[in-house]
C-alpha cells in the first residue's frame, strides 16, 4: 500500500517548466543537461531549442523543459532552488561547468 501512495503522490506532484541556459560553447550541452538531470527532484530535461535560433560565437543558447517532482506545495521554490544549484556549489563556484546564466519562465509552470 505504501508503494501505491508513493506513486500517487508522485503523479499528483509532477510539474514541468521551461527555461533558458547560456553556456560556454566549450561545454557539451548534453553534458550540461545530464548534470541538471542529476539534481534532486528533477526527472527529465529536454532540449527544446529551435534549430534556427541564432547562436553567438562563444555562447550557446539552450531552451530546456524540465519535469520534476515536488514534495512541497510550492513548486516555485523548487525552481528557485534548481537555479541556485545549477549556478553555485557550497564553495561558491559554478556548480555545472560552462553555465553562465539560467532563467526559468514561471508562466510555463504547469502540473502534469
Amino acid at each position: 500500500m505504501i508503494k501505491l501512495k508513493q506513486i500517487l503522490s508522485e503523479i499528483l506532484n509532477t510539474y514541468s517548466v521551461e527555461g533558458y541556459i547560456l553556456s560556454d560553447r566549450k561545454e557539451n550541452v548534453s553534458d550540461i543537461n545530464a548534470q541538471i538531470r542529476a539534481l534532486e527532484k528533477v526527472t527529465i530535461v529536454d532540449n527544446i531549442t529551435p534549430e534556427d535560433y541564432p547562436q553567438k560565437e562563444n555562447i550557446e543558447y539552450t531552451k530546456i523543459k524540465i519535469k520534476f517532482i515536488t514534495h512541497t506545495n510550492d513548486p516555485k521554490q523548487d525552481i528557485e532552488n534548481f537555479r541556485k544549484e545549477i549556478l553555485t556549489s557550497d564553495e561558491g563556484n559554478v556548480r555545472i561547468a560552462g553555465v553562465r546564466s539560467v532563467k526559468f519562465n514561471l508562466d510555463s509552470l504547469k502540473r502534469i
